[in-house]
């Protein structure tokens, strides 16, 4: 993805307010990470970018990231929200800018009252368990067969539009009811073929319809023509002959 496209996709504008930038206990990398922290929250509030991405964008290692954020989670600048499901594993992070000279969107959820901090145990593994919120969430049902996360649904309107992301729920459901079959992540499953099928059916529906529209503007066409009135006054100006009873028995001698 080139730099214009990555610009237009998070936003423009990354911030690092004064308490930030003036504490001198932050490394200016932290900072940075801080700010990119910023950019990539202007959208939904929150980032849920891994420590993986982050390090690209800085050009470090993801166990460097790791260290970075707990030191801005130290000092009360992020604030972390760990999404489980119901096998207590992590399908999502959002990394929320708590100090920030601008309302973002979204607000930073209120702890789980039964919630408990805890460690991720992945690259994106995180030193201590301040300013950390964990919870879990359970699949939503859609029509009779797909079952997405209500993240993952949002993410689908987000990136395809809500008629689309529908039409992709209601195709893979009569697609799983037709085989009998059961995915890991109905979710994963419509990004990587449903919605090349829906987008394949709205070009041949398209196709159908361009067509069965130009047989009715040719039928139209012919229904609808015109003659000059010229032509109908001739027809009675000039009347057919025919012939008389002894003209045409002449003919037959």
């Amino acid at each position: 993805m080139d730099t214009e496209n990555e610009v237009n996709r998070i936003g423009y504008f990354a911030v690092i307010p004064a308490t930030v930038l003036f504490n001198n206990s932050l490394k200016p990398n932290e900072k940075l990470l801080y700010a990119l922290i910023t950019a990539l929250s202007n959208k939904e509030g929150y980032c849920y970018a891994s420590n993986k991405y982050l390090g690209e964008k800085l050009g470090v290692d993801p166990k460097t990231i790791t260290s970075w954020l707990a030191d801005l989670r130290k000092y009360n600048y992020i604030m972390v929200d760990l999404i489980r499901n119901e096998n207590k594993e992590i399908i999502q992070r959002k990394i929320y800018p708590h100090d920030v000279p601008y309302p973002l969107n979204n607000v930073y959820p209120p702890p789980q009252k039964n919630g408990e901090p805890t460690h991720q145990k992945t690259e994106d593994n995180i030193i201590n368990n301040i300013n950390i919120n964990t919870h879990t969430v359970t699949k939503e049902k859609f029509l009779e067969n797909v079952y997405l996360y209500d993240f993952e649904y949002t993410e689908l309107v987000n990136t395809y539009g809500e008629k689309k992301a529908n039409k992709c729920i209601e195709e893979l459901s009569l697609y799983k009811e037709s085989k009998g079959i059961e995915y890991k992540s109905d979710f994963a499953t419509i990004k990587r073929w449903v919605v090349a099928r829906v987008e394949e059916l709205e070009q041949r529906q398209e196709k159908q319809n361009s067509k069965n529209k130009t047989k009715k503007n040719n039928f139209s066409n012919y229904e609808q023509r015109e003659y000059p009135e010229e032509f109908w006054n001739s027809l009675y100006e000039n009347p057919p002959i025919i012939s008389s009873e002894e003209d045409e028995m002449d003919l037959d001698m």
